[in-house]
C-alpha cells in the first residue's frame, strides 16, 4: 500500500470519529443559510480561524453556515479545523488546500479555500508556497515562516460561468517576503482570463506602501469599491472594537465590478469572537 494510500485510510478513520464525537459537543448538524446573500449574488467570504484553540470548533462551522458565502479563503486552517470543518460542513462544502510545512492534505497549517458544492464544479485548484521555489514545499526570503497561496478554479453548475479564487496570508515578520510574495500572487491573479477574487490576511494596513501594490495594477479593494460599505479594523486579538485599519481583503480584478456590499463582522457567537479576526465578506455580481 503506498504512503497517499495509507495517508487516505487514517484520514477517513479520523473524519469518522469526528462524526461520532460531533454529537457529544452539543452539535450534530448546521443549519445553512440563516444570513446568506441574495440568490443573484456571489458572496466571497475571508476569514483567519486562528490555529488552535478548538473549543471555538462548534462556532466556527455554525458561522460560515450561517453566512453561506460561495467561497471563502481561510487563514491558519491547520489539520483538526480543516478535519471539523469538512466534518460539519461536508453535506454543502468542498475545501482544499495543502499543509504549508507538508505540502499534504490535513497535516499542518493550509490556507484553505473552501466552496459550494452543491452550486459550482471544482475545475481545477494547487498550492504554491511564497519563495524562490513556489511548486515546492519551502520558505522564501526573509520569512519567519512557510507561507503558501491556494487556489481553486469554480464553475457555477447552472450557467457554466468560471471564477477563480486566491486565497493567502503573508508573513508577518519578512518585509521582503511580504514583498516578494504579494508579486507572485498578483502574478498569478494577471494568469487568469476569467473573474478573479484575493483573499488573504496579507500583515500589512493600507498605509503601508505593499497596499498600494496590491490595488496598482488590475486589482481592486471591495472596501473601496462596494456600494454598501464600512470601516475599521479586523485584527482584533479577541479585544473586539472598531478604531484601526484592516490587515485582512477581498480584492477583485476589473471583469468585476458590482460589488453590492463589503462587510466586517464583529458579532459575537455565545461568549467569544468567532476569532482573533474579524470575518470578511463581500457581495457582488458577475
Amino acid at each position: 500500500m503506498s504512503f497517499a494510500e495509507i495517508l487516505n485510510h487514517v484520514k477517513q478513520i479520523i473524519c469518522a470519529l469526528f462524526a461520532l464525537i460531533l454529537p457529544l459537543l452539543g452539535i450534530d448538524s448546521v443549519d445553512y443559510g440563516a444570513k446568506a446573500p441574495e440568490a443573484d449574488t456571489v458572496r466571497i467570504m475571508s476569514f483567519n480561524v486562528r490555529n488552535g484553540e478548538h473549543g471555538r470548533g462548534k462556532n466556527v462551522p455554525q458561522f460560515i453556515a450561517d453566512y453561506t458565502p460561495d467561497s471563502v479563503g481561510l487563514q491558519e486552517c491547520e489539520g483538526t479545523w480543516y478535519m471539523t470543518l469538512e466534518a460539519y460542513l461536508k453535506d454543502s462544502y468542498g475545501i482544499v488546500g495543502t499543509g504549508r510545512l507538508t505540502g499534504v492534505k490535513y497535516i499542518g497549517e493550509a490556507t484553505a479555500i473552501m466552496y459550494r458544492k452543491d452550486k459550482y464544479n471544482l475545475v481545477d485548484s494547487d498550492t504554491i508556497w511564497l519563495s524562490e521555489t513556489p511548486d515546492k514545499v519551502s520558505i522564501g526570503w526573509d520569512a519567519k515562516h512557510h507561507r503558501t497561496c491556494t487556489w481553486v478554479i469554480l464553475e457555477n453548475k447552472e450557467t457554466g460561468k468560471k471564477y477563480a479564487h486566491i486565497n493567502t496570508h503573508l508573513d508577518h515578520v519578512g518585509e521582503q517576503a511580504r514583498t516578494n510574495g504579494l508579486q507572485l500572487i498578483l502574478d498569478l491573479a494577471e494568469s487568469f482570463d476569467m473573474p478573479v477574487v484575493v483573499t488573504g490576511d496579507f500583515n500589512f494596513e493600507k498605509s503601508d506602501p505593499l497596499y498600494t501594490q496590491l490595488i496598482s495594477g488590475n486589482l481592486a479593494d471591495t472596501q473601496g469599491i462596494a456600494e454598501k460599505t464600512m470601516d475599521g479594523k479586523t485584527y482584533h486579538a479577541y479585544d473586539g472594537g472598531e478604531d484601526g485599519e484592516p490587515i485582512d481583503f477581498i480584492c477583485v480584478n476589473d471583469k468585476i465590478t458590482d460589488v453590492k456590499e463589503y462587510r466586517i463582522v464583529r458579532e459575537m457567537y455565545g461568549d467569544t469572537y468567532i476569532s482573533d479576526h474579524y470575518p470578511i465578506f463581500a457581495d457582488m455580481v458577475f
